[in-house]
């Protein structure tokens, strides 16, 4: 029963995490964690044959580990459980003790998206130190010089009397599911699960095969594994206090009266005097709508033709000069659009939009060359932001070569944090900052503008 509670809580942590990402400070940190653990039901074989179902006992742990600030951490770990086995297939004058200590190099994944809450799940590989501590004899008495023997040996052992005291030391693995809640920005309260398997370990000893008889004697644990649950707390070094934005100070707004043609005054007296309206007059916009005031009319659409003309019909652009070489509206024409990034994120809502505007382009002239340089705000250590603005610009330039631009014509690099928008202090987010920039150059195609009839 006490295994299938360990297994269940186990498996309800890792069922219950989503895999979602977040940004996070590197730094070092410390972990201590107590609790409750017991050894897997193991068979006993060699000398000694039977086998032996753990009681649980105390255990606990520590670990100090990085956090590499993208979900991952490293950690070395060191454990200790010590339970008693009991007696050996149940028979009488018999006995089974077994610890373990293990020292293992943990792979932790951390999930974000739960707000103080931080699921996880781990893996590790290292070294298991079994302690083991096994008597079997068929003396009543449980001495071997006191009368009473039985010359029948007992059924766990190859001998009269077997005994048992060493240890060994083998590979094994574990896996961890855990949740850790943010007490402080430093201070993770840390809760976890942990399956240890260490396979088989190997025991020498002593078997009496009769009064005064002894020779050496071996026995193995096979399968050997545990179950533990802990809690405890992680303590991570140099993480930067989160910043306390100050309230702002709102004044109270003076009271206003609105007089009757919509002027706000401090007192009604100061109204101007009431006139009578005027014929209301209307005006037919360009659209055919009709309205009082032209002002009020929706803006008519404009179209920048290739020489820099506006018109408001595309049509009319070829109208617009008799005689214009795409040369000469192209060879020194740039056009540059600026896309800018959620936090954190390295692909963009506005990417195809803003490439596909600044590509309309393309069906007068040819591109010559296309610079793309990512950058990011000061969230973050530089040699992040540095790898996040370089693929912010991998988005832009995806996005050109989706368009048919050749991939040879396009330049792409990332600026990190180095060349700020916005000017401000080291872990401050900033939406300006978060950006791709496009600069387009554009030649001639070599053909001209046909005036229309």
């Amino acid at each position: 029963m006490k295994h299938l509670l360990l297994s269940t809580a186990g498996a309800v942590i890792a069922l219950s995490l989503p895999a979602l990402a977040h940004a996070d400070e590197p730094g070092w940190y410390l972990r201590g964690n107590l609790g409750y653990g017991t050894h897997t039901d193991i068979d006993i074989v060699g000398d000694v044959m039977g086998d032996v179902e753990s009681e649980g006992n105390a255990t606990g742990s520590v670990g100090v580990g990085y956090d590499f600030g993208d979900n991952w951490r490293l950690e070395l770990d060191a454990a200790q459980l010590f339970t008693n086995l009991g007696a050996v297939s149940q028979f009488p004058n018999s006995s089974a003790k077994l610890e373990t200590k293990t020292g293992f190099l943990n792979a932790i994944y951390d999930f974000s998206g739960f707000g103080s809450w931080e699921p996880y799940v781990g893996a590790g590989v290292g070294i298991v130190r079994g302690n083991a501590t096994v008597t079997a004899h068929d003396f009543p008495s449980g001495s071997l010089g006191q009368a009473g023997v039985v010359n029948v040996s007992t059924p766990v052992c190859s001998g009269v009397a077997c005994s048992f005291k060493d240890g060994d030391t083998g590979l094994g693995w574990q896996l961890l599911a855990g949740l850790g809640y943010a007490i402080s920005d430093n201070l993770t309260w840390d809760t976890h699960y942990r399956y240890l398997n260490s396979n088989n370990l190997d025991f020498d000893g002593s078997v009496a095969a009769s009064l005064g008889a002894v020779s050496a004697g071996a026995m193995s644990y096979e399968d050997v594994g545990a179950h533990s649950v802990m809690t405890g707390f992680r303590y991570k070094f140099g993480a930067k206090a989160k910043p306390v934005m100050a309230a702002p100070v709102v004044e109270a707004a003076p009271s206003f009266y609105t007089c009757w043609n919509g002027d706000q005054v401090m007192n009604a007296s100061e109204c101007p005097p009431q006139v009578a309206p005027e014929p209301v007059r209307t005006v037919q916009c360009w659209d055919g709508s009709i309205v009082t005031d032209a002002a009020q009319c929706p803006v008519q659409p404009t179209y920048t033709c290739p020489d820099g003309t506006l018109v408001f019909d595309q049509n009319q652009c070829i109208a617009t000069r008799s005689s214009v070489t795409i040369g000469e509206l192209c060879g020194q024409e740039y056009r540059s659009e600026t896309i800018y990034y959620e936090f954190n994120k390295a692909r963009s809502a506005e990417t195809q939009a803003k490439i596909d505007r600044i590509l309309d382009i393309g069906q007068f002239c040819n591109v010559d060359s296309i610079s793309v340089v990512g950058h990011t705000d000061t969230v973050g250590s530089a040699a992040y932001n540095q790898r996040l603005s370089e693929r912010r610009a991998q988005d832009a330039r995806d996005e050109l070569v989706r368009d048919g631009v050749d991939a040879a014509k396009i330049s792409s690099s990332g600026a990190g944090e180095t060349q700020l928008f916005v000017q401000t202090a080291d872990g401050v987010k900033e939406d300006l900052n978060r950006r791709t920039e496009v600069l387009i150059r554009l030649s001639s195609t070599g053909g001209s503008f046909i005036p229309s009839n």
